[in-house]
């Protein structure tokens, strides 16, 4: 074959038009963009536009999930509640998910499927297209307060005691799953110990690393490569637990100062302007959503979730500002014994 004949594919799809290419885009799975990106300038550009997010809101494949735990007695008579978000009616609806009976597991989300890893030795997928169970490949050694992320086709599951005897599970401290084989295998050992991690966050955009947000307080930063970890400093001692990002700019929210995002090259956090969200949530979470920052949170004197809608504008390299798109109660009458566990975001793509 000619070397005009090899290149003959990509030449004919750089000349398509932009809005026919966005189309095309709109309808990859999000996580091969990173490898989009490294086609051309032209992809590489259309794969992190603004545009790009619009095209795929339209085509309302993104969907938000909230799970709620409903506390017992009982540790066996634990039971969840999902909802699933309605964007037209903007409220939340409740759906018949099954969920593994595990209390502590941590989440993924891969497309229309969420992984669930608790604290025996067990993985759990659900289809949030049909809303079934299924049960997935047995992971090396069991993870109790573990964290989760997703570097290409690899899950990483890294952290967590034995809950029993307060030791690392057989000297493992991180196991990885390959998604293509359908098999674990013994990942990088961390260079410091993590041993109760709440919420992690990782995008291939941030340096193929996996952000952890750990109960002490502290952001860890997980290289895939060797194990290395590094520690960004909290901007406040009052944070919620979750993390997100939007537009590869890492995003939490503190209660004494607000929404806040980091700079990594300056290794500071930095008040996103713009928002009067200070001191005054509880039980918070967010997550992106088609471009935005989704911001939860339970008001537990009135028993309701809300939910704002935020758009994010400005260079990460001077400040960032933040415009609430819609602010809105999204459910009401919330049992007292219910509590947040998971907030995730599934795509059909």
């Amino acid at each position: 074959m000619s070397t005009t004949a090899k290149e003959a594919p990509s030449s004919l799809f750089s000349l398509l038009p932009n809005d026919i290419v966005l189309n095309i885009l709109a309808r990859v799975p999000r996580w091969y963009h990173p490898i989009l990106s490294c086609v051309s300038k032209n992809l590489r550009f259309l794969v992190s536009s603004s545009e790009l997010k619009i095209t795929r809101s339209l085509l309302e494949k993104d969907r938000f999930y909230v799970c709620f735990q409903e506390h017992s007695n009982s540790p066996s008579l634990t039971t969840y509640h999902w909802f699933s978000f309605t964007e037209n009616r903007r409220c939340l609806v409740s759906i018949p998910f099954t969920s593994p009976v595990e209390p502590y597991f941590a989440t993924l989300t891969l497309g229309p499927e969420i992984y669930f890893v608790g604290k025996s030795r067990s993985m759990w997928i659900l289809d949030s297209r049909s809303g079934k169970l299924r049960q997935g490949p047995r992971p090396l050694v069991a993870c109790d307060q573990a964290a989760v992320g997703l570097v290409n086709d690899k899950i990483y599951v890294f952290g967590g005691i034995d809950d029993m005897n307060k030791r690392y599970y057989e000297g493992i401290h991180a196991q990885v799953f390959d998604l293509k084989t359908q098999t674990w295998h013994v990942g990088p050992n961390l260079s410091v110990k993590l041993a109760c991690l709440n919420r992690s966050v990782v995008t291939p955009s941030l340096g193929r690393k996996i952000y952890v947000r750990g109960t002490d307080r502290d952001v860890t930063i997980y290289d895939i490569k060797d194990g290395k970890c590094d520690k960004i400093i909290p901007a406040d001692d009052f944070s919620s637990g979750d993390m997100c990002v939007v537009d590869n700019v890492i995003y939490m929210y503190y209660h004494n100062v607000g929404l806040m995002w980091y700079e990594s090259k300056e290794k500071q956090w930095s008040v996103v302007h713009g928002l009067e969200f200070n001191g005054v949530f509880n039980s918070i979470a967010i997550a992106e959503y088609n471009g935005k920052l989704a911001f939860l949170w339970h008001d537990r004197n009135k028993r309701e979730i809300w939910c704002a809608m935020i758009n994010l504008y400005g260079s990460s390299k001077v400040a960032i500002r933040g415009r609430v798109e819609w602010s809105h109660r999204l459910l009401s009458d919330l049992p007292s014994n219910y509590n947040f566990k998971h907030f995730t975001i599934c795509t059909d793509y």
